[in-house]
């Protein structure tokens, strides 16, 4: 999964490019930014030792881009049946089993937030792979 954007800030080892959003970004309209901007602002690790201005290749392999949708939607999904089964198992009733489940998928949210310098590390970040001319 490949795009092409202009960077607009450098920082240390990682750079904030901006996307244009795709069309097939565009018809998904799952976030309500996606409404407003056809820009996207996404940080990456800057291989290319891009400046200020450049165009650039973003990549992210698809297992870690896997890796990362897994992280952070299936584990809080399962942390929340876990919970709702056991609560209802505990108490018997579906008070119990919700009140449980949203325990554990809190619990799982809070794992996640507590964990987010090690999932920023740039295992998960896009990479800015090659410089590009802009009608590339």
């Amino acid at each position: 999964m490949a795009e092409s954007g202009q960077v607009i800030e450098r920082k240390d080892s990682t750079i904030v490019v901006r996307l244009e959003r795709q069309e097939a970004c565009a018809k998904c309209r799952a976030c309500v930014a996606g409404l407003e901007s056809k820009d996207m602002f996404i940080e990456a690790e800057n291989l290319c030792d891009a400046d200020v201005g450049d165009w650039v290749n973003i990549t992210l392999e698809q297992s870690r881009f896997l890796k990362a949708v897994i992280i952070v939607y299936t584990l809080p999904l399962i942390a929340m049946l876990i919970g709702l089964f056991l609560g209802y198992y505990i108490f018997q009733n579906e008070v119990g089993a919700l009140i449980v489940g949203f325990a554990f998928i809190t619990t799982a949210f809070l794992t996640i937030k507590l964990n987010n310098k090690r999932f920023n590390s740039g295992k998960y970040r896009p990479i800015a792979e090659e410089k590009i001319k802009k009608d590339e």
